[in-house]
């Protein structure tokens, strides 16, 4: 994906500079925090995500970094694939810390284009096309000035249905088997940031589509981050997951996460969910679905654990006092989960 989103760069740089010299279509100068001291579009800095995630989740998980005890459920930790890897690690790809990383791509990626345009002085909305042999490139630069809309199949996840923000930026690719779109929007003020980007990839044959949301209190941290992600193999089969990591009362998280598997001969459904503090201890429950649109819960996998802040276990089952992050109806379900590819918000 980083090679990619370089490629895709470069190119959306080369097309600023042609619209810089007179080939883009502009319009009205956008409002609010876009306008530069001249009127013009002004450079955004993103909050980075995984610095703030980091402040409330507990670490990255790593199977040396366990420690578990002979009580708990070893499930936890065991074989090549531990569930605490499925949560926590920067290996699995429904893990908290590779999402996060992956929102954190795309901000860094549309931050470096308003950049772009800031130092180019575009004024105001701004369609830029451009080509090349492999395929046509384009970037649309937008005031929006009603909500934002949610994908019907994404509102469980994100937990809304519309949502209030300024500046759109729109960027696609259409090179041959390796079509690529990018949809980023956001408001900024001096104490918080609110975004939301979407983007879908194909390489001719596997295609991804995900929506992330995430906002930030730049006063006191406080975070909320939502991610729903489709991926179609092309072959009839696909995987899925949505995730929710918030702040609670400014030092703990809680955090939700479920994913659909067809690698298996029966499709599954894994649902964690849990939350506590991150430096002393938290806890976290494991629901399992097989197949996944089923309603009854595999008994063999009904997993309740209390951790300290090393992974190792607590006890067995959940403390006392951590109930209230382990509500089983606050769970992902199989309705929850998308059933095709993502449409992006801002679709025409």
């Amino acid at each position: 994906m980083n090679g990619k989103w370089t490629s895709v760069l470069l190119c959306l740089m080369v097309m600023i500079v042609i619209a810089a010299i007179g080939c883009g279509d502009e319009a009205t100068p956008p409002t609010g925090r876009n306008n530069g001291s001249d009127g013009g579009f002004e450079a955004v800095s993103f909050a980075g995500f995984t610095e703030l995630v980091e402040q409330i989740a507990p670490p990255v998980y790593t199977a040396a970094a366990a420690s578990p005890s002979s009580s708990g459920d070893s499930l936890w930790t065991y074989g090549e694939c531990p569930l605490l890897g499925k949560v926590f690690s920067e290996t699995e790809p429904m893990s908290l810390y590779t999402n996060i990383a992956d929102l954190d791509m795309y901000l860094e990626e549309l931050a470096e284009i308003t950049s772009e345009l800031d130092s180019m002085d575009i004024q105001g909305d701004t369609i830029i096309v451009g080509s090349e042999p492999g395929g046509d490139f384009s970037m649309e630069v937008q005031t929006l000035t009603t909500n934002t809309s949610i994908p019907t199949q994404c509102q469980i996840i994100l937990g809304f249905s519309s949502v209030d923000l300024e500046t759109l930026i729109k960027m696609e690719s259409t090179e041959g088997d390796n079509a690529f779109t990018m949809h980023g929007a956001y408001t900024i003020t001096d104490s918080t940031q609110k975004i939301m980007t979407y983007c879908n990839s194909s390489n001719g044959t596997l295609t991804e589509s995900n929506l992330f949301y995430a906002f930030v209190n730049l006063t006191d941290s406080t975070i909320d981050i939502r991610g729903v992600f489709f991926k179609d193999y092309g072959d009839d089969t696909s995987a899925r997951w949505g995730y929710a990591i918030n702040t609670v009362n400014e030092s703990d998280f809680a955090y939700r996460m479920s994913w659909f598997s067809e690698e298996l001969i029966v499709s599954l459904l894994g649902c964690i969910i849990g939350g506590g503090n991150k430096d002393v201890l938290f806890a976290l429950k494991y629901r399992q679905y097989e197949p996944a649109d089923t309603n009854v819960v595999d008994s063999a996998f009904i997993l309740d654990q209390t951790f300290d802040s090393s992974y190792g276990y607590v006890g067995t089952g959940i403390a006392e006092g951590y109930e209230s992050f382990v509500v089983e109806s606050n769970i992902f379900t199989m309705d929850a989960m998308p059933t095709a590819l993502l449409t992006s918000p801002w679709a025409e």
